[in-house]
C-alpha cells in the first residue's frame, strides 16, 4: 500500500468529515481529531485491544476453517466430475442465502459462544471459495499433468507443483473479496448475546449514547479491515512471488 494514496485517501475522508462536523455541530458527528484523541485513550485502557482481539480470533478462525474444507473440495469437484455433479446444485441453493439469516440457527445449534459467530464467517468464505477453486482445477492445462505423469511424478508431486499454484489465486482473490463482508457478517452477530467483540463495542456505545466512543469503534473496525487486507497482500507476495514479479502498467 502506497503511503502517498493512503495519506490522500485519508485526506478525503477527513476534509468532509470536518465540513459536517463545522455545520451540524451536534454530538452526533464529532471532530476527527476527538475521535483520534479517543482512540488512543482507549487503546491506553486496553478495553479496545481486548474488543479488537476477540474479532480478530474470530474472522481469523473462520476464514481457516472455511479454507481447510473449500481448498480440498473444491480440488476433488474440479478433477472429479461425479463431485461436481453431486456437489454444485448444494452449493448453488444455499450460496444465495444471506448468510447472517443463518445466525439463529448456529445459535440454536451450536450456543451463544464464539463457535456460532466462526460458522457464520466461515459461511461468507467457504462457498465462493469452492466455486473458484473448482474452476481454477478445471481450467488446468491438462498437458502439464500428462508431462508429469511422463516425468513419473506422484500425486502429491502433482497436487504441490501444478494444482496448488494454479489455485493460489483464486484463494486470494475470494479472500480480497469476501474479507469485508465477513467483518460486516461477523460486525451483525457480536450484537447477540455477547459482552466482547468490536461489534458489541460499537453498538453498545450506540445503545449509551456515547458518539464518540461510537465512532472510536467505527475506526477500529476499520483499521481491522486494512490489517486484514495487508495481511492477505504479504501473504499472497510470499507464497506467489512470481506475481510480484510481473512489471504493471497501472498508475
Amino acid at each position: 500500500m502506497n503511503k502517498g494514496y493512503f495519506i490522500k485517501g485519508a485526506l478525503l475522508l477527513l476534509i468532509p468529515w470536518y465540513i459536517i462536523s463545522f455545520t451540524f455541530s451536534i454530538p452526533i458527528v464529532p471532530f476527527p481529531h476527538l475521535v483520534l484523541m479517543e482512540a488512543f485513550s482507549e487503546l491506553i485502557k486496553g478495553e479496545v485491544l481486548l474488543h479488537l482481539l476477540i474479532s480478530l480470533y474470530r474472522v481469523l478462525s473462520g476464514i481457516l476453517f472455511a479454507l481447510l474444507i473449500a481448498i480440498p473440495l473444491g480440488i476433488v469437484m474440479g478433477l472429479k466430475n461425479t463431485t461436481n455433479k453431486l456437489f454444485t446444485p448444494i452449493i448453488y441453493l444455499f450460496q444465495p442465502v444471506p448468510k447472517i439469516a443463518l445466525l439463529p440457527i448456529f445459535l440454536v445449534l451450536f450456543g451463544i459462544g464464539d463457535l456460532s459467530k466462526i460458522l457464520i464467517v466461515s459461511m461468507v468464505i467457504f462457498f465462493p471459495a469452492v466455486l473458484m477453486i473448482k474452476d481454477s482445477v478445471a481450467e488446468i492445462n491438462y498437458n502439464y499433468v500428462e508431462l508429469a505423469k511422463a516425468y513419473h511424478l506422484s500425486k502429491n508431486q502433482v497436487l504441490k507443483d501444478i494444482i496448488l499454484p494454479s489455485i493460489l489465486p483464486s484463494i486470494f482473490s475470494t479472500l480480497r473479496i469476501s474479507v469485508g463482508i465477513s467483518l460486516s457478517v461477523l460486525f451483525f452477530s457480536e450484537n447477540f448475546a455477547t459482552s466482547y467483540g468490536i461489534g458489541y463495542y460499537i453498538m453498545n456505545s450506540w445503545i449509551m449514547v456515547n458518539y464518540l466512543k461510537m465512532y472510536t469503534g467505527i475506526v477500529f473496525i476499520s483499521l481491522l479491515g486494512i490489517f486484514l487486507y495487508k495481511s492477505i497482500e504479504i501473504i499472497e507476495k510470499k507464497l506467489m512471488p512470481w506475481k510480484s514479479a510481473t512489471p504493471s502498467n497501472r498508475t
